[in-house]
This record gives C-alpha cells, sequence and structure tokens, in this order.
C-alpha cells in the first residue's frame, strides 16, 4: 500500500491543504540536493497542520478522544511520509543517496563493494604452445600454464561508477550475449578488448537498440578495470576491454570503468588468466566482418582467438 499524501491527511482533518514547498548525472548533485526536500521538511509542515486544527474542548470526553485519535493519525502519517521521501517508488534510496559514490564504492576489496554483481567467465584457447592444445571441431582447446590451469576470473561490477554502463553489462550477461564471444582485440600490457557477439542476429538486435548515453568518470582505467569502448562522446554499444596495463590517461578520455577483475580465489585465477588471452593476431580481426559473419569468419580466419564459454553471476 502507498503512504496517505497530505491532502488525505487535510480531509480526513476537514481543512484546507497545505501547499507542500534532472538530467541525472553526478555533476548535478548540488541542484538535487537543493531541490529534493527532506523527510524534516515533511515532519514540519505536518506538525503545522496538527498546529493549526481546531482545538477540542478538553471538558468533552467525546472530543477528547477524538483528538487523541488525531494525533496519532498524524504521527503515523509522517512516519509513512518520511519513509517515501527516502526511497523512491522501486524501493531504492533516493536520487542522492544513489549517485553519490562513497569510498567504499571505490575501493577494490574482493566482492564487497556495489551490490555484489559478481560474474564468473570461463576462457577457451588461452595463450600456450600447440603442444598443450587439441582440436574439438574446428576450434582448439588449449590448456592453460597458470594458476593450477585455471581457466575462469570473476568480474566485479561497480555501479557506483557508472549505472548506464553497469545495467546494460548486467543485461547482455542475464542473455548469455558472451556466450561464444571472442577476445578478438589483445595488445599486451594495453587492452584486451571483446563484445561483438560470434552470432550476426544477436548483434544486430542489441546495435539496434541505439548508444549508450555516457557516465561520468570517477573510477579510473588502472590495471584490471573492465570499460565500455567507444567512438567518441555517447557511443557505448555492448563492447568493452579490460585494461591489461595502467591506462589512466584515458580518463581524460571520457572511459569510464564499471567494474574489475577480482584477486583469484578457490578455483578461479585473476589477472594471470586475462594476460593468457591469444594475442598474435593482433588487432587484425576485422570487427565489421566479425558482425556480418560471426563464427564462420573467426573459426575460418582465427581459429586460436581466445573466448568465453559461459559468463554467469556467483
Amino acid at each position: 500500500m502507498s503512504a496517505p499524501t497530505l491532502s488525505d491527511i487535510d480531509d480526513a482533518m476537514e481543512m484546507q491543504s497545505i501547499p507542500v514547498g534532472y538530467r541525472d548525472t553526478p555533476q548535478d548533485e548540488e541542484d538535487d540536493e537543493e531541490d529534493t526536500f527532506s523527510g524534516d521538511d515533511e515532519i514540519d509542515e505536518l506538525g503545522m497542520i496538527a498546529a493549526s486544527s481546531p482545538q477540542p474542548n478538553q471538558k468533552d470526553p467525546a472530543l477528547k478522544r477524538h483528538s487523541y485519535l488525531t494525533y496519532i493519525f498524524v504521527g503515523l502519517a509522517a512516519i509513512a511520509l518520511l519513509v517515501e521521501v527516502l526511497r523512491g517508488k522501486d524501493g531504492s534510496l533516493s536520487l542522492n543517496a544513489r549517485t553519490k559514490a562513497t569510498s567504499d564504492d571505490l575501493s577494490t576489496s574482493s566482492g564487497t563493494t556495489g551490490d555484489n554483481l559478481i560474474i564468473e567467465f570461463t576462457v577457451a584457447n588461452l595463450r600456450t604452445n600447440s603442444a598443450n592444445c587439441s582440436h574439438v571441431g574446428k576450434m582448439l582447446q588449449c590448456i592453460p600454464q597458470h594458476n593450477n590451469a585455471t581457466n575462469k576470473f570473476r568480474i566485479q561490477l561497480h555501479p557506483s561508477w557508472a549505472p548506464i554502463g553497469v545495467k546494460r553489462f548486467q543485461e547482455l550477461t542475464e542473455a548469455n550475449f558472451w556466450d561464444d564471444a571472442r577476445i578478438f582485440r589483445v595488445v599486451p600490457n594495453f587492452v584486451s578488448q571483446f563484445g561483438i557477439s560470434s552470432y550476426p542476429d544477436v548483434q544486430k538486435y542489441y546495435d539496434s537498440l541505439g548508444n549508450l548515453k555516457d557516465d561520468k568518470v570517477i573510477g579510473s582505467n588502472k590495471r584490471g578495470t573492465l570499460t565500455f569502448a567507444t567512438s567518441g562522446r555517447n557511443t557505448r554499444t555492448t563492447q568493452l576491454f579490460i585494461n591489461t596495463a595502467d591506462n589512466k590517461f584515458l580518463d581524460k578520455q571520457g572511459f569510464s570503468p564499471i567494474g574489475e577483475v577480482l584477486p583469484a580465489g578457490d578455483g578461479y585465477g585473476s589477472m594471470d588468466v586475462v594476460d593468457e588471452m591469444y594475442s598474435k593476431y593482433g588487432e587484425d580481426p576485422d570487427q565489421g566482418m566479425i558482425k556480418e559473419e560471426g563464427k564462420d569468419y573467426l573459426e575460418e580466419k582465427y581459429p586460436l582467438l581466445s573466448y568465453f564459454v559461459t559468463a554467469v553471476f556467483v
């Protein structure tokens, strides 16, 4: 049920209503704080309503009981309205609370920031020598040489860094978009880039949704962070890269990280897995051809590219 409104209270007390006196981006926080009324404001106005109400005749027991009920009703309504102000319709905290990043949100502690949005990636065709590879259909499956041969790593998403980007990444993950997606651009000590579906129809659908608006740059493009690729302002779609070096110069160019690779844990690795992604093709794979022909093009021309087998929330 929704909380009573001020007009409901006024009707119950048979009096006239008392008037109650966004580009949604972090830089507008000061304006939001000025425009958003607080719970204290609501309590003060409810107090004004109670004070202006006709005072009951204390000698009349019936009126005295009516007064007590009125005060109880006003008190309950004040509490309900305070909760309504502090929470949005979806049950989340108010705008200022959602958009204001804290120092804890920007920390790199494992699995404790944001909303515990952790995704585990399983990778095939990690870089190694040919003696450790075997053919599976047209593809080569290679055993990694690191961290007890694990081919998994985890990424922690940070909604407080980039809420728009995180939402898109969640949607793509829930739709299994990453399955069979190649890490098609690997430049050692710079980036490992992915985000074009191996299935052209899937990619066409997400391209048809249009570009994302930019998030303000809050996190920094240090080694291990996950960031959307762009071709200019407000051009993010489905492509991302993992920084494999400290690329803080990208911060000033508007590249907003949305998450980070977590330290290794039981059964999964960390940046040691990312560093094993196959890099010999460099920047040769044609992104346009990947979109048009998908796996057929990739398996014929670039069979050794590393790719994601699965990506699931944990």
